[in-house]
């Protein structure tokens, strides 16, 4: 995904620099950096494609900041971003005692919360969801989304993967701010399994051992839950439990397993493309 964003050169009175750990500004962002809350209420967006997309995707800006080598102050301007969202410079001690050592970005801006995605927004919606049991590095995780909102999927739901909130910096940046433009869900076993149940849904899995190949996946027609275990334990017995069709990819022997976001890519493209239709005939460009 590829965006493009205007700058502009603000004058000085439009943007208000920062030289002190004091500030308001600067401590309002310490305080969401600090927070531990599994429902916060303002979050940190990093970078401008991430920025872009989560605007893009609904999400209100609280105030907007560049540090560093931003001190020329360039600024982004933002489609959808109002006048009234402050804009600040911060100095490089002022942004090293902010981020310590977490990441720090170039730009950066504090965002409301939006609220959190639940099971139940998947109700009904077309297309199969990305169910992951125990997988809990967050580029994966990142990336899987990614596919997922690129592929039309319905959603992912994540079991066990550690994080308290799909606001984690971490998952943002991996999964490029799609995380804001498809239903990332934070659930129990107990309750996937229960709205698996409930809404009716199929569950496939992959497995090393498993007697189908991928490519049987196919001639099923129906939405699936497609499952996706974690990189050391795999998936657990709850969903085990209710799985219908099991498949491996066929590789090189010299490889014993492929990374849970290739996987979960192939399956969900298999699937979602089953009826030989191209990409582009369903509406979808293609990307490098």
């Amino acid at each position: 995904m590829t965006t493009t964003i205007a700058t502009e050169v603000w004058a000085p009175a439009t943007v208000q620099p920062i030289d002190d750990v004091r500030h308001p500004a600067a401590r309002r962002v310490a305080d969401v950096l600090r927070s531990r809350s599994a429902r916060p209420r303002v979050f940190v967006l990093d970078d401008l494609e991430n920025i872009e997309q989560a605007v893009t995707s609904g999400i209100v800006l609280h105030s907007l900041y560049v540090t560093g080598a931003a001190r020329d102050r360039v600024l982004p301007v933002l489609a959808g971003v109002g006048p009234d969202v402050p804009h600040y410079v911060l100095g490089e001690a002022v942004a090293r005692a902010l981020f310590g050592e977490q990441k720090s970005a170039r730009v950066f801006a504090l965002a409301h919360a939006p609220r959190p995605s639940k099971l139940h927004d998947l109700i009904g919606v077309a297309g199969d969801v990305a169910v992951l049991d125990g997988v809990r590095i967050v580029g994966n995780i990142g990336a899987i989304t990614r596919t997922v909102c690129a592929l039309g999927a319905a959603g992912v739901v994540l079991l066990d993967s550690g994080l308290r909130t799909t606001l984690d910096r971490r998952l943002i940046r991996a999964s490029r701010g799609l995380v804001f433009a498809t239903p990332v869900i934070l659930a129990g076993r107990a309750e996937c399994v229960d709205f698996i149940r409930r809404e009716g849904l199929t569950v496939a899995a992959l497995s090393a051992d498993a007697a189908q190949p991928l490519r049987a996946i196919r001639a099923v027609h129906e939405r699936l839950a497609l499952v996706f275990g974690g990189e050391r334990e795999g998936i657990g017995p709850e969903l085990n439990e209710v799985t219908t069709y099991r498949y491996a990819i066929p590789m090189n022997s010299m490889v014993d397993s492929l990374n849970v976001s290739v996987t979960a890519g192939i399956a969900l493209y298999e699937h979602a493309f089953r009826e030989q239709k191209t990409p582009e005939s369903r509406g979808f460009r293609g990307s490098v």
